[in-house]
């Protein structure tokens, strides 16, 4: 017959109990002795999950645990499937170039990476759950924090963070469930966070899809054309600013402008171009002389302001002194004056046996005032010099940084030029707005021919470069149609009418939205906002023709062109 009552025998059988109960359900223990973190759920990977869908039933459920987590993101295909990780299938993400463009699926739970040669990568999601939805449309990468903690959400981590919208929505590693279980957030799994890390920059293209949508290469005789111009022009032929001179300086293959300072070294500021054949460049090349130029030009206004600072300050120094001198020489002509008057007086009273004194003493007044005189005459001289020189040398001062100013802003246009562009044209404000590195560039009318029927809504990528360099390969990405629009669907919800009356009122067929090229042959803009496109429109840029508004989650800086779906 067994001991049970041994102590010793009692833990063991304890142990090897709660050994099998962590093996087997450890983890949804651990869930139901969590306690409760409202609002966390969208960031909390280390320990806290959405709450699961009331009609699902999923006994696959991954632990939450680091350790758990670990173990499914170095766990094979068939594991991850098992556990609801999915497998990230990588096309050529090593070796992916150019632009890149987001396709996240809600339907699917699945991201989608491409450039201008295909799919790049996938991977599966968890986006956000009923009544915390992710949103869809067109938006960008607005931000990216390696280690980044939630403002929202009592400081929960949010690794490789890369942020769509300022109102909380981005990409980040999380728990991915295999179904959507965030705060309107897109979670990825932990592996493919870090190599999408690696592969995106700020301003990419995230279409956000209420199902799967493909770009397909697309090219059309309306879409921007890149203008090819002539190298800017140099800062000056010749010249000074300060002490830093302007030269023009020849080379091999052109004329080279550089700054040459006070302390002899040079910079280049604009790029080499033959007089007899000048080499057009494309916007991308032009930008960037643009911002070393500016570059130059804002150094040589800094250095300016100092050299004429001191100058200033020197000759100030030098009016100062001549001012002081001339006082000085006004009172000691002052001085010399009453002196002479006193010795006149002494000699008109000076008894016969003092005469002599008197006259001895009125030689020395009157010789001390003709030095006070000539003392005076210099001193006036100097400071109608001195006076306007400081008066000139300030001028200068000011002059310079005012120019500052001006060289800081250009520099910051320039700088704001080598980022990609984006452009929308919305039927519903009936303008077009166009921002470059998530700035405002500038908004004018635009014209929708036919403007009751839907344009839907459409984005084109330029995704590389064509043929010789002077012109764009496009992909197009046309969002799925969501049914009626907001205004429709507001009113319906409104109306609430008996099923007769329906029945009597039967709605109107909505018109099918057009195509990728019919949208772009709907639409006009003014002939300087297409030029202005064109100078500015190189890999990466992107159109966006689209029925509705420029959305609230577009601020005044900082954000890209953002088109949300009803």
């Amino acid at each position: 017959m067994r001991k049970t009552g041994s102590p010793s025998n009692v833990c063991r059988r304890v142990l090897r109990s709660l050994s099998f109960v962590l093996a087997s359900g450890g983890a949804a223990l651990m869930l139901v002795s969590t306690p409760d973190r409202a609002g966390a759920q969208d960031f909390g990977f280390y320990g806290y999950d959405s709450p699961r869908p009331r009609k699902r039933i999923d006994v696959r459920r991954p632990a939450h645990s680091r350790a758990a987590r670990e173990a499914v993101d170095d766990a094979g295909p068939e594991k991850k499937r098992k556990r609801g990780e999915g497998d990230a299938k990588v096309v050529g993400a090593k070796n992916a170039t150019g632009p890149l463009f987001v396709v996240i699926s809600i339907a699917d739970q699945h991201i989608s990476v491409y450039n201008s040669e295909g799919l790049v990568t996938r991977s599966v999601i968890s986006t956000g759950m009923a009544g915390h939805p992710t949103p869809k449309g067109i938006f960008s990468i607005i931000g990216r924090e390696r280690y980044h903690h939630s403002n929202i959400y009592s400081g929960a981590p949010m690794p490789f963070m890369q942020r769509v919208t300022w109102s909380g929505v981005a990409m980040h590693l999380g728990v991915v469930p295999g179904y959507p279980a965030s705060h309107g957030c897109i979670r990825l799994p932990a592996r493919f966070a870090q190599e999408l890390w690696g592969l995106t920059k700020i301003g990419e293209r995230v279409v956000i899809s209420p199902r799967d949508v493909k770009p397909v290469e697309f090219s059309h005789a309306l879409l921007p054309v890149p203008r090819m111009q002539p190298a800017p022009a140099p800062v000056a032929e010749t010249g000074s600013i300060g002490t830093a001179t302007i030269v023009s300086e020849p080379a091999r293959d052109g004329a080279v402008t550089k700054v040459a300072a006070a302390d002899g070294g040079t910079e280049a500021v604009a790029a080499p171009a033959s007089a007899a054949t000048p080499k057009l460049l494309n916007p991308i090349e032009y930008a960037a002389l643009l911002k070393a130029k500016a570059a130059a030009d804002s150094a040589a206004a800094a250095k300016a302001v100092k050299d004429t600072f001191e100058a200033a300050s020197a000759k100030a120094a030098e009016a100062r002194r001549a001012v002081a001198e001339l006082k000085a020489a006004e009172a000691a002509m002052a001085g010399a004056d009453a002196k002479v008057a006193a010795a006149a007086e002494a000699l008109a009273a000076a008894a016969p046996e003092a005469i002599d004194g008197a006259e001895t003493a009125k030689i020395n007044a009157d010789t001390e005032f003709s030095m006070a005189a000539r003392r005076l005459d210099q001193a006036r001289a100097v400071e109608a010099v001195k006076t306007p020189e400081s008066f000139e040398a300030v001028r200068l001062w000011k002059e310079a940084r005012a120019a500052v100013g001006i060289a800081s802003a250009a520099a910051k246009e320039a700088a704001q030029r080598v980022s990609a562009v984006s452009v929308l044209v919305s039927r519903k404000d009936q303008r077009v707005y166009v921002r470059q590195g998530l700035a405002p560039v500038l908004d004018a009318p635009a014209t929708v021919r036919d403007p009751d029927t839907p344009l839907g809504t459409h984005v084109y990528i330029a995704a590389a470069v064509d043929g010789d360099g002077s012109s764009l390969k496009w992909a197009a990405i046309s969002m799925p149609s969501m049914g009626a629009s907001g205004e429709q669907a507001s009113a319906r919800s409104k109306k609430k009418s008996s099923r007769e009356e329906k029945a009597r009122e039967p709605e109107a067929p909505r018109r099918p939205a057009s195509s990728a090229a019919e949208a772009l042959e709907r639409i006009e803009i003014p002939n300087d906002v297409s030029e202005r496109i064109s100078e500015l429109m190189w890999t990466g840029g992107s159109l966006v023709i689209s029925d509705q508004p420029l959305s609230g989650e577009t601020s005044d800086i900082g954000t890209d062109l953002v088109v949300t779906m009803r």
